[in-house]
């Protein structure tokens, strides 16, 4: 698993065909400025350079088009140099002054991406549209190919982060002893149950650098149950309650799985299901959620993951006029032709299958399990009243030896977008 500052890639690499030129050119920040880890960049601060990073090089090169790279915001601010008067803090009569910012959260990093994306819309006018990016760049990619349908031909991503909401359920919450029956007759000694208990696996090995980047990245839990930070609820729902503020895990050595810290509510009130790490303490009590801290027995159930249909019944439809229309002829409502991008999402190979039996353990990524469902998601939701196969031949899911391999094989899949050799895929 590569290190946490790894998952802060380009946002987006943006690659379109211009309407009047034919070479391939780079459209991309000052060098001092496209690093990864450096994150208090602007969209609007694109300039006109040739061939500085590797991966721009590799898409230029092999698909003849132009590479926009947006550079999005997110993580710590970087305070080596002197702030600028314009971002310090005002001092207004009577009032403290604004304490600086000192890092970027969601959903900074989608404002940032969809003002790079209206940028090149409007500026370049392009004639075909695609999107490339990597962890998080890759879940903005995916969000755009959801949102912004009918402008982009196809979506390359590479080890997305579709579903924060679902870290939780690769955890698990410990009980050292179980709470007396108060209706147990005091004379009667209690019945040794003898039961074998599994051995516990380790978790998959970028599962806490997940949850520390959920905890850095998000103010608060409800932003990264939005569906622009996790693309995947756009296609089905989260399966859990939005917790009051962040479960906190035991992890290190002596925990293979991360373990869910207890508040001060007794553990044995609270009957949680083996494959969730919800906490009665953390999350909210709402309507279907049992909880009662004085002492009765509940119960913090895990939801049914409904899937949706994309595009959402309604939004498929306009008020542009035409003959054949939903309501009839002549009424003026007609169907939008909407459909979902190409796409193909790339993981790497070689990091284990996936279990069906459960979450803990398992031997793979966790990136690599939301990369199989978040294709799965795609393939059955958005692809309503079509011929069987045309979701599995629109949406790829392809293993790479490496990140460096992808880089390459994306260059080659989408020049062959740009040629139109997939426009026959319907």
């Amino acid at each position: 698993m590569r290190q946490l500052p790894s998952l802060l890639e380009p946002a987006a690499q943006f690659l379109y065909r211009p309407l009047f030129q034919d070479t391939g050119t780079i459209s991309s920040q000052d060098e001092s400025e496209s690093s990864s880890s450096k994150v208090d960049h602007k969209t609007d601060e694109l300039s006109n350079l040739a061939y500085k990073a590797s991966p721009q090089r590799t898409l230029a090169s092999t698909t003849s088009a132009v590479v926009v790279t947006v550079n999005y915001r997110l993580g710590d601010i970087q305070t080596t140099t002197t702030a600028s008067s314009a971002d310090t803090p005002l001092l207004t009569k009577g009032l403290e002054p604004l304490q600086p910012l000192t890092s970027h959260k969601y959903p900074t990093p989608v404002h940032d991406t969809l003002s790079g994306f209206d940028w090149i819309q409007s500026t370049l006018n392009p004639s075909r549209l695609t999107v490339f990016g990597t962890h998080i760049g890759a879940s903005l990619a995916l969000m755009l190919s959801l949102t912004e349908a009918r402008s982009i031909q196809a979506v390359a991503a590479i080890e997305p982060i579709c579903d924060w909401p679902s870290l939780d359920e690769y955890c698990i919450r410990e009980t050292d002893s179980v709470s007396p029956d108060p209706d147990q007759e005091l004379s009667t000694p209690p019945t040794p149950k003898h039961k074998r208990h599994p051995r516990k696996k380790a978790a998959p090995p970028d599962l806490v650098p997940l949850l520390h980047a959920r905890e850095k990245f998000f103010s608060s839990p409800e932003r990264y149950f939005d569906s622009f930070a996790s693309p995947i609820l756009f296609l089905r729902s989260a399966g859990r309650d939005v917790p009051r503020s962040f479960p906190q895990y035991l992890t290190g050595p002596g925990y293979p799985v991360p373990v869910l810290k207890e508040s001060g509510t007794e553990m044995g009130v609270y009957e949680m299901d083996s494959m969730s790490g919800l906490d009665p303490g953390v999350y909210s009590d709402v309507e279907g959620t049992c909880v009662d801290d004085e002492g009765g027995s509940g119960t913090v159930p895990r939801r049914r993951k409904a899937l949706s249909r994309w595009p959402p019944y309604g939004l498929d439809y306009g008020l542009s006029g035409g003959a054949r229309s939903r309501a009839g002829v002549g009424t003026g409502v007609k169907r939008l032709e909407t459909r979902l991008p190409l796409v193909k999402v790339l993981v790497r190979d070689g990091v284990g299958e996936v279990k069906r039996k459960g979450r803990e353990g398992g031997g793979g990524l966790v990136l690599r399990r939301q990369a199989d469902e978040m294709v799965s998601a795609m393939r059955r939701a958005c692809f309503w009243g079509r011929e069987k196969g045309v979701g599995e031949r629109r949406v790829g899911l392809d293993r790479v030896e490496g990140l460096h391999v992808a880089d390459e094989e994306v260059g080659g899949w989408l020049g062959r977008v740009f040629r139109g050799d997939m426009d026959d895929l319907d």
